[in-house]
């Protein structure tokens, strides 16, 4: 189940499959296998830009064993267009000896060629994982590449193989024109000033030149120069994405080495593209009519991270889905067919905080043995992702991956798991394997995620109702417990995460669950199982229960109980309690004796505290108008954070006092209501942060009885 950011782990997972079947499959068998194989190719990648230019980077050690390198020129494009990337890389060990890395770089199209800025960009990731230090060798298609950290101007680099001096191409479609081979291919026209450049139809111009009999049967990259300078402009059209690129790092070396081999002078060059400033250094060699140490350097960085569900190359040829209804796999499944509920326990990070729950469905005499997991806990990673998790508009989606590699992922990052089988005939069996094989259809698999009330464990039971229908009963039962109350046991082994959710969620929180209303929680929904009937047959019991990996020592995760560091927050706020009303003391003693207001350390903790308050009042009041998030909705916290603002008015400000008091009011009356009236849970840390910011904003003289307000 998820909070905030979930990302699914898959550590063996394969890009191509090798397939044994027996002669005696008929061609029906063998589709539905790969269509349900392609369910399983799940990768994970992180997006990066390297001064413009975009790319999927795999690590390429988490499939070691699996032919990355094969991958089809459809997957390829059909990632790069999923992600909008102008490419995707895949880093791997080299074979060649003293080579810390291959660096196989994929166009949009799946062609290869050597990308600069991808490179640069594959360093940088190299060097965050650990892989390198600041200096490295790289294998590209075209050959071995130096890749450093240029300390002079702080950006990753690129060392070019050795180049030939740019062609001058003197045909008549071209006439005037540059060719140079940077790595990649690229002609070069030059104009000579910006409205031409900006003017310039790159598009059509670069579709004529790239596909021009001369270039054939390959293409080229094409390149508009225009010379500023002491800089260059340049716009790129990229063959394999058959338009404009924002950056191109062989373009922009192609670029250089046209320049100087016009004009001369200084072995240097920046060239301005539309995505960023790029920087190339060369050596003109010695005997003329060549380049050697030819260096490209530039900014590069991390965009974003997610998962990859990649159709293999025989699905992508036949059109066709995973799961598809037209194979009708789950009437194909046996009377030995069984659905199981798998749960999860709880993760290290908050997101996994409260456990998963999946839906397996297992037949062992289908060939071949069918063996899955459906997981309502996925998501897109998309450019949008963000600002819709902000707003409260997070859609997951039902996906289905191989038994083994869903318990591999789990189990080997030390997350516990069990199994209970359910008590179903083969005809109910096919009931649920059907439902989640529409569900699974691309235009049903989407569903709008509610942590409280729908969810990868609460959609267990809809699955159930509505594969089964009135043949079920849950037998669910309110236990008094609030949605607070069963978030309890999960959070507070992590004392900060614990804190935050009792300040960010508001009084839905703390309303009583209804019948079924715990299933949110993986766990409470694995007790609801069994007191579910199907048919008055109890659905599952505890002889129907499998320990497939039991957590040593505690099941939830974070500090044990009886720890004194769950307690921290609680300290800090005290600490901050203490310090402001000490100071407050202090003042007054200062005041009282020299008869003048004193200002240092008191007035920096009180700005301290009240900047505080208010930034966590804006962040409710903005959660409760701008967002869907309506378990955050009507937060009474809002009642001590945002008056903090007052103590922020100038003291010109005609009604500051009247401000200040009413604040102050406002704020003990939340103090006195909390703990007992207020239909929301203040905890002890958050009662006393209240309290030290009633002592920042309220000073005693304003609150005084000659005060009139």
């Amino acid at each position: 189940m998820h909070l905030a950011v979930r990302i699914v782990r898959y550590a063996e997972m394969s890009l191509s499959v090798d397939i044994v079947v027996d002669e005696c499959w008929d061609i029906e068998t063998k589709v539905r296998y790969l269509r349900s194989m392609s369910e399983a190719l799940q990768i994970e990648f992180q997006k990066w830009e390297g001064t413009g230019n975009t790319f999927v980077i795999i690590d390429g050690f988490k499939y070691a064993g699996f032919d990355l390198q094969s991958l089809d020129s459809k997957v390829i494009n059909r990632i790069c267009e999923q992600e909008n990337t102008d490419g995707v890389i895949v880093l791997e060990a080299s074979e060649l000896p003293h080579v810390d890395l291959k660096c196989d770089y994929r166009n949009a199209d799946g062609s290869r060629s050597f990308c600069g800025n991808g490179t640069r960009a594959s360093f940088l990731y190299a060097k965050m994982q650990g892989w390198v230090v600041d200096e490295a060798i790289f294998e590209a298609c075209d050959g071995l590449h130096k890749v450093k950290l240029n300390k002079d101007l702080d950006l990753p680099s690129v060392k070019f193989m050795p180049l030939s001096c740019p062609l001058d191409i003197d045909d008549d479609d071209f006439r005037g024109d540059f060719f140079i081979d940077t790595g990649s291919p690229h002609h070069v026209h030059v104009v000579h000033d910006t409205q031409t450049l900006d003017e310039f139809n790159i598009d059509a111009f670069g579709r004529r030149v790239r596909y021009h009999p001369r270039y054939a049967p390959d293409g080229t990259n094409v390149n508009v120069l225009c010379d500023l300078g002491e800089e260059l402009l340049l716009r790129t059209y990229e063959r394999g994405v058959e338009g404009e690129t924002k950056a191109c790092g062989t373009g922009a070396v192609a670029a250089a080495l046209v320049h100087f081999t016009l004009h001369g002078g200084e072995t240097q060059r920046k060239v301005k593209m539309p995505g960023g400033d790029l920087i190339v250094r060369f050596e003109p060699s010695k005997e003329g009519g060549d380049y050697n140490g030819v260096w490209l350097s530039g900014k590069a960085s991390e965009m974003v991270r997610g998962i990859l569900k990649v159709v293999t190359v025989f699905l992508l040829m036949l059109g066709q889905f995973p799961f598809s209804s037209h194979a009708q796999w789950y009437d194909n499944l046996s009377d030995e067919a069984t659905v199981s509920v798998i749960t999860l326990s709880p993760g290290q990070d908050t997101y996994a905080a409260f456990g998963h729950t999946a839906i397996r469905i297992y037949d062992p005499l289908e060939v071949p043995v069918v063996d899955w997991v459906f997981n309502y806990g996925t998501f897109s990673f998309d450019d949008g992702f963000y600002l819709n998790f902000m707003r409260g508009r997070l859609n997951y989606k039902l996906t289905a991956a191989p038994f083994y590699l869903f318990k591999s992922a789990y189990v080997d990052s030390g997350r516990g798991m069990f199994e209970q089988r359910l008590n179903l005939n083969a005809s109910e069996v096919r009931d649920v394997a059907g439902y989640l094989s529409w569900n699974l259809q691309e235009e049903n698999a989407v569903y709008r995620y509610e942590f409280f009330r729908d969810n990868c464990a609460s959609r267990v039971i809809v699955v159930l109702e509505a594969a089964l229908g009135d043949k079920l009963k849950t037998h669910c039962q309110a236990d008094g417990r609030t949605f607070r109350d069963g978030l309890r046991p999960y959070i507070e082994g992590s004392p900060w995460t614990s804190l935050g959710m009792d300040f960010i969620l508001g009084p839905r929180a703390d309303a009583i669950m209804t019948e079924c209303g715990a299933s949110f929680i993986p766990d409470d929904l694995a007790e609801a199982l069994k007191r579910m009937t199907v048919n008055d047959v109890p659905l599952t019991s505890e002889n129907d229960w499998e320990d497939h990996f039991i957590v040593e020592g505690m099941w939830f995760s974070g500090l044990p109980a009886g720890d004194t560091k769950r307690h921290f927050p609680l300290f800090v706020t005290l600490f901050f309690l203490a310090l402001i009303g000490s100071l407050r003391i202090m003042k007054a003693m200062k005041e009282a004796k020299s008869n003048h207001s004193s200002h240092s350390i008191y007035n920096v903790v009180r700005f301290f505290i009240a900047g505080i308050a208010t930034t966590l009042g804006i962040l409710l009041l903005l959660m409760w108008m701008l967002t869907d998030h309506s378990d955050t909705w009507g937060n009474y916290n809002l009642l001590w954070t945002l008056p903090a603002f007052v103590v922020f008015l100038p003291q010109s400000f005609k009604f500051k006092r009247k401000a200040i008091a009413a604040a102050a009011t406002v704020i003990a009356a939340y103090l006195m209501l909390s703990p007992w009236l207020l239909p929301q849970f203040t905890s002890l840390s958050l009662w006393c942060g209240a309290l030290a910011v009633f002592l920042t904003v309220a000073p005693l003289r304003y609150l005084h009885v000659r005060t009139r307000f």
